[in-house]
Order: structure tokens, then C-alpha cells, then sequence
């Protein structure tokens, strides 16, 4: 592809970076919905974590995006915006389901449970990108669900 052809479809390197982390979400998983209906919220979360180690470029894109989308007029705001919304909503949903099972632990609100998954996650991303041998992403994501899930 040329780079007029290029900049045709993506009129800045923040559009084509954009389309990248769509791309990554619609074809490769958002870490909301499960491949299997019965998996667990956090057998769901382990396994998108697990992934996200295979794809360690995607996961800087990612993380530098999102970062720089904090600005105003920054071209990724919108999309990091719905995500957070979108991410919120189902772990919540996810969360409040739990609740309704009777294995969320008392007190643990499931909007909040929900949007400190997010920034666990998110935390958890940057500090592996930065010493990878020094985090366990997976160990430390386990964690935080069992300090709010009951087990079975």
C-alpha cells in the first residue's frame, strides 16, 4: 500500500493507530465477552491477560494512546471514552450478576469493583511493559478477584 493510499483511509498516524486498537478489539478480544458462555469472570479476565502477553506492541500502543487521550482534542478520546464506558457497564454487569449469586463479598459494589478492575488492569499493563520479569499480571489480577469473589 502506498502512503497516499494510506492516507487516504487514516489522515493521521493517531486515525491509523486508532483503527489498529479496533481492529485488536473486534477480532482479538475486549476482555467483556467470553468465548464460552460459561466461563467465569475470572477465568475471562486471565485468559485476555494471558493474551495481551502475546501481543506486548499492542498492549504500548495501547497504553501510550490511551494515555495521550486524556488531552482535549486528542483523536482517541472518544474511542478510550465508549471503551471505559463499555468496560465499565459489562464488568458491572458481571460483577452485579456475581452479586446476585451470592459471591460478591459484602459491601463490594459492583461499579466500583468494575472500574478498579479497569484500573488495576490498566496499572498492572504499564508496569509489566516497563519489567515484564518483575510482574505477574495474571497472579496480580487473580488477586484482586478473590479479595471481592467468593469462591463457589
Amino acid at each position: 500500500m502506498s502512503q497516499t493510499s494510506l492516507l487516504h483511509y487514516f489522515p493521521s498516524k493517531s486515525d491509523l493507530l486508532l483503527a489498529v486498537l479496533n481492529w485488536r478489539d473486534s477480532n482479538t478480544g475486549d476482555g467483556i465477552t467470553p468465548p464460552d458462555p460459561g466461563e467465569g469472570l475470572v477465568d475471562a479476565v486471565i485468559r485476555q491477560t494471558r493474551f495481551n502477553e502475546e501481543i506486548p506492541g499492542v498492549i504500548e500502543l495501547y497504553t501510550v494512546l490511551c494515555a495521550e487521550s486524556v488531552t482535549d482534542g486528542h483523536p482517541g478520546r472518544e474511542f478510550f471514552t465508549e471503551r471505559f464506558d463499555r468496560l465499565r457497564g459489562s464488568y458491572a454487569r458481571r460483577f452485579t450478576q456475581l452479586a446476585d449469586e451470592g459471591r460478591l463479598c459484602p459491601g463490594v459494589e459492583p461499579e466500583v469493583a468494575a472500574a478498579s478492575l479497569i484500573a488495576l488492569w490498566d496499572g498492572i499493563q504499564t508496569q509489566w511493559l516497563l519489567s515484564p520479569d518483575s510482574v505477574d499480571m495474571a497472579k496480580c489480577l487473580r488477586g484482586y478477584l478473590e479479595l471481592v469473589i467468593l469462591p463457589d
